[in-house]
């Protein structure tokens, strides 16, 4: 007598344990990043407040005063991003959980559009301290520019290896909660 497998259960299963696993590390990355962007945010706000006082430039002190709301904007991007992975409910009905799962896993959301403007607030910053520091150019405009240009360059190679991880760490996890979706839809 020969035993049949049932290989969607063993294919749930699997996937279960591998969502488990990307959950928190997600859960722990963000916890982490929260926790650094609540400390980062106080520090280059009394930057900026000592910036002020000693009378650096108005540049300057304007920079890090969009560095410290960066900060703040992204310390409740990954608070809430956290609280999202905290609440991740393996009990539910299966096909809801795999609904969840692939919407969780999706490359665009809602937070990927939200965590932008902290990135801008944190280009201006960028470009606004580090102005001085670029040789052989006398217009500030062009300092400025060249400093976002460079900014934005960085944040594009950061966009690309967070899809590259994204690409091989949960999109697979992603396909396959939504081929066992369909399986069981039929």
């Amino acid at each position: 007598m020969t035993t049949t497998i049932n290989t969607p259960n063993l294919d749930l299963n699997q996937l279960i344990e591998g969502l488990r696993r990307e959950d928190d590390r997600n859960m722990h990355l963000t916890n982490r990043f929260k926790w650094l962007m609540w400390i980062f945010a106080p520090l280059y706000f009394c930057f900026f407040l000592f910036l002020l006082y000693d009378g650096e430039s108005v540049l300057k002190e304007i920079g890090f005063f969009f560095f410290s709301a960066s900060f703040l904007f992204f310390a409740l991007i990954f608070r809430n991003m956290n609280n999202e992975y905290k609440s991740v409910d393996y009990g539910i009905p299966t096909t809801e959980m795999l609904r969840k799962a692939a919407q969780r896993y999706e490359i665009w959301q809602t937070k990927t559009v939200k965590a932008l403007f902290p990135a801008l607030l944190a280009a201006i910053g960028v470009s606004l301290t580090s102005e001085e520091m670029i040789p052989n150019i006398d217009d500030t405009k062009i300092r400025i520019a060249v400093a976002f240009v460079a900014y934005l360059l960085l944040l594009g190679a950061g966009f690309g290896i967070g899809f590259l991880i994204w690409y091989k760490r949960q999109k697979p996890l992603r396909e396959h909660a939504l081929r066992l979706l369909e399986e069981l839809e039929k």
